[in-house]
């Protein structure tokens, strides 16, 4: 008998230690003592047996992954005669000190003696443990992201007529909205009466079928204040074709808007006075007459009198002052939407628009003399200011702006002729002897509004133009580079763009004159050390302007020289105080004196440039963000799937789910594209199962784990479904 006892004991004993993977018997208590560990095990850890007994006194909990251990426990103690196997991942510690995934099956054996032992088999499967914790840490990231992007996700259901937001709404906002039947006529109360036609046009392209539309529009927040937002929404349809959907996000874009409208006002108005610069006025006159044409106006032609006097007196500071506080009395003279512009250094013009009767424009011309002659009388320091006024109306007087301004310019002629301080209105039957006299200097230069000249106003207005309506950015970053270099006579013009880690510059853009060798291709991952300090070139942290490079450090030249530059300006890029690149204008054919005024527009082109291209920039980013983390989800060793809570309806499969079930796609349920069932499976983690599932259509075993999450605004549930074929094979 003990001889057949040792037989079966030496048998067991080569049939235990031959059981692929690691097998352990332990005792169901706090700390799961292990009894017997087999060969597989000590292979699997790289302890011995006595190694095991002095670091862990054989207890299999304290060989866990802390983050695992709670968990891993309560399943192993929780088995009973009811359910007496379970299947868990967890992370076992190695003998060199790493954790190594394993998929443990346990199973409750009841012995002889009584009490109860559990038996253990463990099988290395840090590949895929180690691809589910990336992939989850991937989607925590993912959340993570989501969470602090302040955009608002919204959907539209066509069929159901409702609107519904991401709770960013609220928070941006500062309140719940949720429209029904906008499509019905709703009269949409938070947006500005001005877009309500706007977004009516874009949703009706929507239910057309446009697949995607933009939209710029003013949404109201709490506090009564409009916040400009661009609204991006794509068409979803159905199986017919019609649209059944759209979804898109709202961006806020009030603070472009703002600073787009601040260079726009730039370009449009004079530095000093605030008023229309020259060019804008001219424009603002002849769309007016175009647009209204049947409507009697009035062009006043303003002259201060004798103004070299009070700049030789008081200084041109001074003189400065009186400009600007003739230019608000003018404004206070006027309504809100006539026109008031600064044409020359001490000239205006006013132009009246849809008055009553010429006797109108008679008293205005009166109360602007007036206005004059007492705006510095109770001055501590008495000025003498007055001036003379030409008048001429329209129609009468002239049909086009350049008739009009004429018969003004000389009825002014004819108040100054006549002595000063007075108006003069325009009379047909005297304008024919001084058919060539003219008075007036629109044409003429202003310092200040020289700032933001060449033909200033025209050349600024135009690159914004180009930049705002265009649907392809680096086309026309590279057409406003050759207009504005052919319009400065450049020999280059240029864009260079930092890496993200700053050391590094590439030549995105370039525009060559006539004659002048292209660099761009030379001058990629430019390194900036050893260059002495680049970015301390651009004073006040904004212009670089260097007339002969010569006088540079050497090593600065010899940057400038290998690329045949002579002369520089170059503008930086920005982005929240951090140096990311600069727009460039080299002159290759000799020294060149910048002047102010090309120096203060080619600053302002600049800035306009770069706010577009930086737009550019970070919508890039994010499409590369959306592609990376799609890419970790599809290179992932698990079928990983997301479904809608509730419904169980496919939001999301990626690459090796659609490979392993071609057919299967988004809007399916899950365990009829899957199983082709009629009810959801009964291991599924969802229904209550322990998530281990056999699928006879693909004849595959998968471990299942679930997890809740937000998709978009709606509550969803990811399911990574781990291939367990081999393991349940090898059971």
């Amino acid at each position: 008998m003990d001889n057949e006892r040792k037989r079966h004991s030496h048998e067991y004993q080569d049939l235990f230690n031959n059981i692929p993977g690691g097998a352990f018997l332990c005792g169901q208590d706090g700390h799961c003592i292990m009894t017997e560990v087999n060969r597989g095990f000590l292979e699997l850890t790289g302890f011995g047996r006595e190694e095991l007994e002095e670091q862990f006194g054989c207890s299999f909990a304290a060989m866990l992954h802390p983050a695992d251990q709670k968990d891993v426990m309560e399943r192993m103690l929780s088995l009973a005669e009811d359910k007496d196997k379970a299947f868990v991942n967890c992370r076992i510690r190695c003998k060199d000190g790493s954790y190594k995934w394993a998929a443990d099956s346990v199973r409750l054996v009841r012995k002889a003696a009584g009490g109860n032992q559990l038996f253990c088999i463990m099988l290395d499967v840090t590949e895929s443990g180690n691809a589910g914790e990336e992939l989850r840490l991937s989607l925590e990231r993912h959340k993570i992201i989501m969470d602090q992007t302040t955009d608002i996700i919204f959907e539209w259901d066509i069929c159901a007529d409702t609107l519904i937001f991401s709770s960013n709404w609220a928070k941006k906002f500062g309140y719940e909205a949720r429209y029904q039947g906008i499509g019905n006529g709703e009269k949409f109360p938070h947006i500005h009466p001005e877009d309500v036609e706007t977004l009516k046009k874009q949703m009706k392209e929507v239910r057309q079928g446009t697949s995607y539309t933009t939209e710029e529009i003013r949404i109201e927040n709490a506090d009564g204040n409009y916040i400009w937002c661009r609204i991006r929404a794509t068409a979803q349809y159905g199986d017919s074709g019609k649209p059944l959907k759209a979804v898109g996000v709202i961006t806020d874009i009030d603070k472009e808007k703002h600073m787009i409208d601040a260079l726009r006002r730039r370009a449009e108005r004079d530095a000093l006075t605030g008023l229309y610069n020259r060019e804008e006025t001219e424009k603002q006159i002849r769309r007016h007459l175009k647009e209204e044409p049947e409507e009697i106006c009035a062009l006043f032609m303003i002259d201060t009198d004798n103004f070299k006097q009070i700049n030789d007196c008081y200084g041109h500071l001074f003189g400065d002052a009186v400009l600007s506080e003739l230019a608000a009395g003018m404004k206070r003279l006027t309504r809100q939407s006539d026109v008031v512009g600064r044409i020359g250094g001490d000239e205006f013009t006013v132009f009246l628009k849809n008055i009553p009767s010429r006797e109108l424009g008679e008293e205005k011309a009166r109360n602007l003399l007036s206005m004059f002659s007492n705006l510095f009388k109770d001055e501590k320091q008495t000025v003498e200011v007055t001036c003379s006024v030409g008048v001429a109306f329209y129609p009468e007087d002239g049909r086009d702006f350049q008739s009009l301004y004429h018969s003004a310019d000389l009825a002014l002629y004819e108040a100054k002729s006549g002595g000063k301080n007075q108006y003069r209105l325009f009379h047909s039957q005297k304008g024919t002897e001084k058919e060539q006299k003219s008075y007036s200097s629109l044409g003429a230069a202003i310092d200040s509004d020289q700032r933001t000249s060449g033909a200033p106003g025209d050349l600024v207005n135009y690159v914004f133009q180009i930049l705002y309506d265009t649907s392809d950015l680096e086309w026309s970053i590279q057409l406003v580079l050759e207009i504005v270099g052919k319009r400065f006579d450049v020999s280059r013009a240029y864009i260079f763009e930092n890496t993200d880690d700053g050391k590094y510059a590439n030549n995105t853009y370039e525009w060559c004159n006539d004659g002048i060798e292209p660099q761009k291709e030379e001058l990629q991952r430019v390194s900036y050390e050893g260059l002495e300090g680049y970015e301390e070139l651009f004073r006040d942290g904004s212009v670089f302007y260097c007339r002969d490079i010569r006088s540079l450090k050497p090593v600065q030249v010899a940057l400038f020289e290998r690329q045949g530059i002579r002369s520089t300006l170059q503008c930086a890029i920005r982005e929240e105080e951090v140096f990311r690149g600069f727009v460039g204008f080299d002159e290759c054919t000799g020294v060149r004196m910048w002047t102010k005024e090309e120096v203060g527009m080619l600053s302002l082109i600049s800035q306009l440039l770069t706010t577009f291209l930086q737009k550019k920039r970070s919508i890039d980013r994010e499409r590369q963000m959306t592609i990376r983390l799609n890419t970790i989800l599809d290179v992932q060793d698990a079928y990983i799937y997301v479904i809608e809570d509730g419904s169980y309806r496919l939001l999301y499969l990626n690459h090796k789910t659609r490979v392993l079930d071609p057919s299967a796609r988004k809007g399916m349920i899950c365990y009829q594209a899957f199983f082709c069932r009629d009810t959801p499976c009964e291991c599924c983690p969802l229904t209550g199962g322990n998530g281990e599932i056999y699928n006879p259509q693909y004849q595959v075993w998968t471990k299942a784990r679930s997890a809740s999450m937000k998709w978009g605004d709606r509550d969803a549930w990811l399911l990574t479904c781990f291939d367990i074929s081999e393991f349940k094979r090898m059971q």
